[in-house]
């Protein structure tokens, strides 16, 4: 008798479903008379009653609403006792990989299972078969989540986060689930889902390429040695020479140029241990012996075998010369085509691109290809955080890439260089809108700053004070005589700096609403913007060719045009002048970029921020068990 029941509720089920997705709730309902829709119906509003009840114990998931929604819409006909259906599903399920998800979090197995059972034409228990129809819909459900808003709760891992996520209200995606059931197309309802932005297809396309390097075996690393240059030989070229091939920087040469590369650099080394050896056959003999005694050494571009015979007599780069040289092996050749390829690596790497492999290039180097898919997934979530209506007007700051973007209707339209907080003062990670400008600003000393770098000085020297023109100032303004206070036990003093061309904010300061005290503005320190990597500040963001872009950020603010600008700053006078339209901000963190359609680079975690998200996003999302038995 059960097994009539479970036939002729699925009967009515199909028939409801081949039905017109234009039908009322109503009429689908009137046709759902079977048990299995009764049973639907009742766990369905069981689970949105608990879920409104805050004193159940565990909490009913958060999407219970959703789930509710979408069965109503459907008049709580069931979904995935069709195994076609199922399979469209679970297709769509398993591409998530695309997305550096896992579809283990999906029920992924479980659904495979149901499948195998549909598709032979056997049933589960009609006890167990509206458990398994809720799986399947919270594992959509949660795919449809995790695609819009991200696996990992930022919140969750940096108090610092005020960015508001982008609700998917329960009708909402109730209705876009469906769309993609009723249209057959699962597959369509993620992609419209996910970010509509290209950096996010470009990430994906990073992700496949590094995939793919890891399934081929990844790359070697290079073993500990010397700082590889132009020019050197050495056998560890050969093998960056390798390195750099598998990932692209590197193309072959055509033998021709290549023997022309190694021309190049055999003379320049010559040229460079011949002029090393002139200098110590001309020196006095003390200072000949001396050296000799120091352990003279030639240039280290130089090859051992060609620095030999350079040692031996041979003093000019000739010819003659180079002919009685040893051949050298042109992969061992550190020659001009490999440092273009190592240059470009670097500057994908935002590390300084001069061409030689340190320290920071080799860790760089060295970096397996299972670490850099690992980096793309968790910048993949990090896109879904963030990527979603993204302003036309928007000053972006990003921090680990040490830049500022202006863009406005959609289109960059400026960008400059920037330093950011150090390791242990980081730059916050939130949103705001840029509101007023300060001209000729005054610094007023913020609390951390006056405690752990500048009270230490004037302990020492309170010259400082004078020489960086900073005034000592009571609680109520008034100018205090540095030399009357006890600066073991300052008290409640406040420190502020004169406007100047040596002033710590520079000439301006572009100012928004934060908890954190933090702003952008120039700076008199010029030469640390030719660093790659800039983590000098103690928490603002000093910006490079900061006037242009208060120029930029004024244009709507009438009677605030390049000359206006300029006839203030000569006044030399603190003017704040108030924006006539707010500019969004969003200071962010992502370690890997989107360069084009297919390409990626990856910078520095500065702030070492990666493994906790990646730890949340490899977390398992756990699962209702429920154990799959056929009837009889």
């Amino acid at each position: 008798m059960r097994l009539v029941l479970l036939v002729l509720g699925l009967v009515a089920s199909f028939s409801v479903v081949a039905q017109s997705a234009r039908e009322s709730g109503s009429q689908l309902r009137g046709a759902a008379n079977g048990l299995l829709a009764t049973a639907l119906e009742t766990r369905v509003l069981g689970l949105q009653t608990a879920a409104d009840d805050p004193n159940v114990v565990p909490p009913v998931s958060p999407v219970a609403p959703a789930v509710s929604s979408f069965y109503q819409q459907r008049g709580y006909q069931p979904v995935w006792t069709e195994a076609s259906r199922l399979k469209e599903l679970i297709n769509a399920l398993e591409s998530l990989t695309e997305d550096g998800l896992d579809p283990e979090d999906y029920s992924i197995n479980f659904l495979r299972q149901m499948h195998e059972l549909l598709d032979a034409g056997r049933r589960p228990l009609v006890s167990e078969l509206v458990e398994w129809e809720l799986m399947a819909t919270n594992a959509y459900l949660r795919a449809l989540y995790h695609l819009f808003n991200g696996k990992v709760d930022p919140a969750g891992l940096d108090p610092q986060w005020n960015f508001e996520l982008h609700e998917l209200a329960p009708e909402l995606v109730a209705s876009l689930m469906n769309d993609g059931v009723n249209s057959r197309q699962i597959a369509k309802s993620f992609a419209q889902t996910r970010p509509q932005h290209p950096a996010y297809t470009s990430l994906q396309a990073g992700l496949r390429r590094y995939r793919e390097f890891a399934a081929q075996g990844g790359w070697f690393a290079l073993p500990a040695g010397p700082t590889l240059k132009p020019c050197m030989v050495d056998p560890q070229v050969a093998q960056l020479r390798q390195r750099l091939q598998v990932t692209g920087e590197y193309q072959p040469v055509a033998e021709a140029e290549r023997q022309e590369a190694l021309a190049k650099c055999l003379a320049a080394n010559a040229k460079s241990s011949a002029s090393a050896l002139a200098q110590v056959n001309t020196s006095e003999a003390t200072s000949a012996a001396a050296s000799s005694e120091a352990g003279y050494a030639l240039d280290p571009a130089v090859s051992t075998e060609l620095g030999a015979q350079l040692e031996n007599g041979i003093t000019s780069a000739s010819s003659s010369a180079a002919s009685s040289v040893q051949p050298v092996d042109p992969d061992e050749m550190f020659d001009e085509y490999l440092v273009a390829a190592v240059k470009q690596f670097q500057r994908d790497q935002y590390l300084e691109d001069d061409g030689a492999v340190g320290p920071a290039t080799r860790a760089a180097l060295n970096i397996s290809a299972h670490a850099r898919v690992e980096q793309i997934r968790v910048n993949l979530d990090r896109a879904r955080w963030l990527l979603h209506n993204i302003p036309e007007q928007l000053l972006l700051v990003d921090i680990a890439g040490f830049k500022v973007t202006y863009y406005k209707g959609g289109r960059e339209v400026w960008k400059s260089r920037v330093q950011v907080g150090m390791s242990y003062r980081t730059t916050p990670i939130f949103k705001s809108e840029v509101n007023y400008i300060t001209l000729n600003p005054t610094w007023t000393v913020p609390p951390t700053i006056l405690r752990k770098d500048i009270l230490p000085k004037l302990r020492k020297d309170l010259s400082y004070l004078r020489e960086h023109k900073i005034r000592v100032l009571d609680s109520s303004g008034n100018q205090l005589d540095p030399a009357t206070i006890d600066w073991s036990r300052p008290g409640n003093i406040t420190l502020r700096q004169d406007a100047g061309d040596d002033a710590a904010l520079g000439k301006a300061v572009i100012r928004f609403p934060n908890p954190y005290a933090v702003y952008l503005h120039d700076t008199p320190h010029q030469k640390l913007f030719h660093k790659s990597q800039r983590a000098f500040s103690s928490g603002c963001i000093r910006v490079e060719r900061a006037l242009e872009l208060v120029e930029l950020l004024l244009e709507e603010t009438p009677g605030w045009d390049e000359a206006a600008i300029g006839k203030t700053l000569a006044t030399g006078k603190t003017r704040n002048v108030t924006l006539a339209k707010r500019v969004p901000i969003m200071l962010a963190y992502w370690t890997v970029d989107a360069i084009s359609e297919s390409k990626v680079a990856f910078k520095p975690d500065i702030y070492a921020r990666d493994a906790a998200v990646l730890s949340a996003l490899n977390q398992r999302v756990s699962q209702p068990l429920i154990q799959i038995n056929e009837e009889s």
